[in-house]
């Protein structure tokens, strides 16, 4: 059974198990992960020390680990075990080096992210490209995944089982897709002791003929649900279609059952070092959104601006959406320098995207962009824009931070939140 093996085998003192043996598949090559972000590094000696990025990932470098001065470093990179997953993937540095005593690596997952802890766990990559799990430590009151290490490479962490749905929202009548995944293990040389286990593909759940899937419900919201057989012959499908009408923004959620008799993660700090699954409840959110939606958040505080005068159009080669007219309290225009559904990072390039932001208090015109300038004049973006529909409709999402045009000088300006969600008919 799958989970049960690589739990074994992710920990080299585990001994051969009795439990049924699994199916393998191929283990996949994957190519080396793109920097997303800037790197932090720090000096640790023989002292040890801590090494942190943001609150996302946190390494720790027990004393002797090192018998000198060392430069550590940790980078987010593009996540190519599963492409599909919003989860970057991190470097840590140096590589090619193997520590005396071992790392201690953690990384926190969002409170928000779907799927079920219970499952999580953290995975490396090769230097041949095969990413390999690892045994992990489950905290869930602390959102933290700990794997400690004698050798660093690039690591991120994954759920064995996962809920995928093909879009995020929908309007009235339009469906989703929805799919349970299970990571396949790739190939085991066999050995008396196995430190990791390489992964194959993500496949329909039903794989490893352990698992059992039932109890697909709507648990909130409007619309109706129906299971389907997949590929492994379970119920590992369904289809989630939207009302006929809506009438404004709704969140939907599902649900759906999965039960794992024998499977388990290799964790030493759950009983008997083996965190069980057992039965499990994955979750997922779809957005039901209206004809025309307009949705702005700024600084956590959300306005339902559907009916305010908005309008979508593509112009010289750039989407613009754009909220408000003269007499409104809110102007936003939404610049993505792009015709098509994508990911636009924060810039006036092309491949990029800019929010300018103006609102009225008391007579008084007070305008924000999504970057400032420093003193050496050079422009610092912020924010990322996503557009998934450019038809009929224009449809997508910003979020990110926007300064006061006033306050621009030498000093990083003071910054607001906004997420800006729409879905405009095209003028």
């Amino acid at each position: 059974m799958l989970p049960l093996l690589l739990a074994a085998s992710c920990n080299k003192d585990a001994p051969l198990t009795e439990e049924p043996d699994p199916v393998f598949g191929e283990p996949v090559v994957k190519p080396k992960g793109q920097p997303v972000g800037d790197a932090v590094s720090a000096a640790i000696g023989p002292n040890g020390g801590v090494l942190l990025y943001g609150d996302m990932v946190r390494m720790e470098v027990p004393p002797g680990a090192v018998d000198e001065l060392t430069t550590f470093g940790i980078q987010p990179i593009s996540n190519t075990l599963d492409e599909a997953s919003s989860n970057p993937a991190f470097r840590l540095t140096p590589e090619g080096i193997h520590f005396d005593k071992p790392v201690q690596i953690s990384f926190l997952y969002d409170p928000d992210a779907e799927g079920n802890p219970a499952t999580r766990m953290v995975a490396f990559q090769r230097n041949d490209g095969v990413w390999c799990g690892n045994s992990t430590e489950l905290n869930a009151s602390q959102r933290r995944l700990t794997v400690e290490t004698t050798h660093f490479s690039d690591w991120v962490w994954f759920d064995l089982l996962s809920l995928r749905k093909d879009k995020e929202s929908v309007g009235a009548g339009e469906t989703v897709n929805l799919k349970l995944l299970e990571q396949i293990l790739g190939e085991l040389i066999p050995a008396n002791h196995i430190d990791s286990v390489p992964l194959a593909a993500m496949d329909d759940i039903g794989f490893s003929k352990d698992v059992t899937v039932s109890g697909w419900k709507i648990i909130s919201g409007p619309g109706s649900l129906s299971p389907k057989i997949n590929t492994k012959m379970v119920l590992g499908d369904a289809v989630y279609t939207a009302p006929t009408t809506i009438e404004r923004a709704t969140n939907v959620e599902i649900q759906v059952e999965v039960e794992s008799k024998n499977g388990y993660i290799s964790d030493r700090s759950a009983p008997g070092g083996r965190r069980k699954f057992g039965k499990l409840i994955l979750l997922t959110t779809i957005r039901l959104v209206p004809e025309n939606f307009v949705q702005l958040i700024v600084n956590g505080v959300e306005q339902d601006l559907s009916k305010t005068g908005n309008d979508a159009k593509i112009v010289n080669g750039s989407a613009y959406i754009r909220l408000g007219g003269d007499e409104s309290p809110i102007n936003l225009t939404l610049q993505c320098f792009g015709t098509g559904p994508g990911t636009y990072p924060g810039g006036i390039d092309g491949g990029e995207a800019a929010l300018y932001y103006t609102t009225y208090h008391g007579g008084e015109r007070r305008s924000s962009i999504s970057y400032y300038r420093t003193c050496e004049n050079e422009e610092i973006f912020n924010g990322t824009a996503t557009l998934t529909d450019v038809g009929l409709y224009m449809e997508g999402s910003f979020s990110g931070l926007i300064y006061p045009i006033e306050v621009q000088g030498c000093e990083v300006p003071p910054s607001t939140t906004v997420v800006f969600n729409f879905k405009i008919n095209k003028g």
